[in-house]
């Protein structure tokens, strides 16, 4: 043992010497010392053995039980009556992110022009599966430009609506009356003339129900129709309709869809020189479409069968191609084009919702577009800008245009001829935020019509498009300051209106071109509470003898606030 110690003494020892003996010499840098190593192999290190026992543990006594367990079972039975004890869910009330729900809404308000505003909206609350209403509306200006009530006209609505909605389709319907009353006051100025025997009613009993789909985004969508509308004026015209139309799509993929459209009318119109007249039309349009992120494309045909009667028809069954397609070069610069054929359709209420002041008509014809062709470009700059600019050109036969009456020039009668339209049109939008939104559209029409000199003896000058703007624009103005005002304000202009009054003079017919009309108008809402606001509207407010139809002169400055109230 104690050699193990010496060696384990000397192997520690001696590298430590060593160590130090280089340090001393390591001064001289570069000398190399003399050193003699001893290395022995004889050398065996032994240890003693361990003594080990062999001997095996004993066992333990195992303890034995004083005595035995035995365990009696028994069943106890209570004769209870069982309890219900229903649950009931908890319901946690969670606050809702929307605005609060009204159903009906009452706007009042009264004008120059002895001018009263009466509006109703009212609408049952939300629910699930059904949806319906009622919808009231009067506004009158009993007293006009020309001798007061000799020109006042006033308006009433009433509509009923309602929706069934089950989990995969809805139900539809509504049932309104309209009434109109106008007066035919372009008389020469200084004549007497009592207001009830110039005065015009139109009365419109209308109605329709159909059914839908609701999940839009399925494969296949559908929507089928049908209605009727009864009208009637104050003298000889009538029109009776019933009308069925229906939609079909069927999506084969995101970018595919094809299609089916369908309208049919079967009208029956009466007036002071025709009776038990049936004017059918039907309007068959298939059609595909495609479209990805930069391409759009809707081709198709419009077939329709109409059986209007006029010299040098060829036939009642028509088949028009058409198609509109864009694409987009770039995010802010698209270009678009357009072909279509077509029949438009026109019906004596149609006339005389574009010019109530319709005399007697001789004869209704739908309007034959041979052809329109338009392209052009169109885009959106920043999300703020859009803007679309394009050219279109079109033949048709059968334009409606309107002249003064022969045998009564307060009283339009309508005049058709063929031609071509030259239209060149832009429009221009832009939005900051929701604080202000513009619109502007402007348009031009240069008309080529058939010379009319044989039809109109004594008009000697090639047709010109009577009572057609050869210009329009518009311009409406937006703005929001705050959630309690809203601000709009409107130009609307149109002129190079052509007239013609058809009563002679006994030499010639009479002619003439309107002056420009300029309308500014302005309207302004200001919420008070949730459920009160005022309001203020007005129109031409550069007091302009503004005349859409010669001799009818429209209202100088008229204004009319009032209230609404949400309950």
């Amino acid at each position: 043992m104690n050699k193990i110690l010496k060696i384990i003494y000397l192997s520690v020892l001696f590298p430590v010497a060593l160590v130090n003996a280089q340090d001393q010499k390591g001064n001289e840098r570069g000398e190399v010392t003399d050193a003699e190593f001893i290395i022995r192999k004889d050398r065996v290190l032994s240890l003693p053995k361990r003594p080990r026992n062999f001997e095996r543990v004993p066992a333990l006594p195992q303890p034995e039980g004083h005595s035995n367990f035995n365990y009696d079972v028994r069943d106890f039975f209570f004769d209870l009556a069982p309890t219900n004890s229903p649950l009931t869910p908890y319901q946690k009330k969670f606050l809702s992110n929307t605005d609060e729900a009204y159903h009906g809404l009452v706007r009042l308000g009264f004008g120059n022009y002895q001018s009263p505003l009466a509006e109703l909206y009212l609408n049952n609350l939300e629910s699930d599966y059904l949806n319906y209403g009622v919808y009231l509306k009067h506004q009158g200006f009993y007293e006009g430009p020309v001798d007061k009530e000799n020109s006042a006209e006033d308006h009433t609505q009433i509509r009923l609506n309602a929706n069934y909605f089950h989990e995969y389709f809805e139900v539809f319907g509504q049932l309104g009356y309209n009434r109109d009353r106008y007066h035919f006051y372009g008389y020469t100025p200084g004549l007497e003339v009592m207001a009830d025997d110039i005065q015009q009613f139109f009365h419109t009993i209308y109605g329709q129900a159909g059914i839908r789909n609701i999940d839009k985004d399925e494969p296949f969508n559908y929507e089928v129709a049908i209605g009727a509308r009864l009208f009637n004026d104050d003298y000889a015209a009538r029109e009776h309709e019933i009308n069925l139309s229906g939609k079909t799509s069927y999506y084969f993929n995101d970018e595919t869809k094809a299609g089916v459209d369908v309208a049919a009318f079967l009208t029956s119109p009466s007036d002071a020189t025709y009776a038990d007249l049936n004017r059918n039309y039907v309007k068959f349009t298939p059609f595909v479409a495609y479209q990805n992120e930069s391409f759009e494309v809707r081709a198709g045909a419009n077939v329709i069968l109409e059986n209007d009667v006029y010299e040098g028809k060829d036939s009642d069954f028509h088949i028009f191609p058409t198609i509109n397609a864009s694409y987009n070069l770039q995010e802010e610069f698209a270009v678009y084009a357009s072909y279509e054929g077509d029949v438009k359709r026109n019906t004596y209420y149609s006339f005389a919702m574009e010019n109530p002041y319709l005399g007697p008509s001789d004869q209704l014809l739908n309007t034959i577009q041979k052809f329109r062709a338009e392209g052009g470009i169109k885009g959106s700059v920043s999300d703020a800008f859009t803007y679309k600019l394009g050219i279109a050109y079109g033949d048709y036969n059968n334009m409606h245009f309107f002249a003064n009456g022969a045998q009564d020039s307060t009283r339009f009668q309508l005049m058709y001829n063929n031609g071509t339209v030259l239209n060149y049109t832009g429009t221009l939008g832009y939005s900051f935020g929701d604080f202000y939104h513009l619109t502007a559209e402007g348009n031009y029409y240069h008309y080529s019509l058939d010379d009319i000199d044989a039809l109109m003896p004594g008009l000697d000058q090639t047709a010109v498009a009577w009572q057609r703007p050869n210009w329009e624009i518009n311009v409406h103005n937006t703005f929001t300051p705050d959630e309690k005002w809203l601000i709009q304000a409107g130009l609307d202009m149109m002129g190079g209106i052509d007239v013609l009054n058809l009563q002679s003079d006994g030499n010639s017919f009479t002619t003439d071109t309107l002056n420009p009309i300029i309308d500014l108008n302005a309207k302004i809402d200001y919420k008070i509470t949730d459920r009160f606001s005022v309001f203020a509207q007005g129109n031409n407010l550069l007091n302009q003898k503004n005349e859409r139809f010669w001799n009818y002169q429209s209202r100088g400055i008229q204004g009319i606030g009032g209230l609404t109230f949400k309950f």
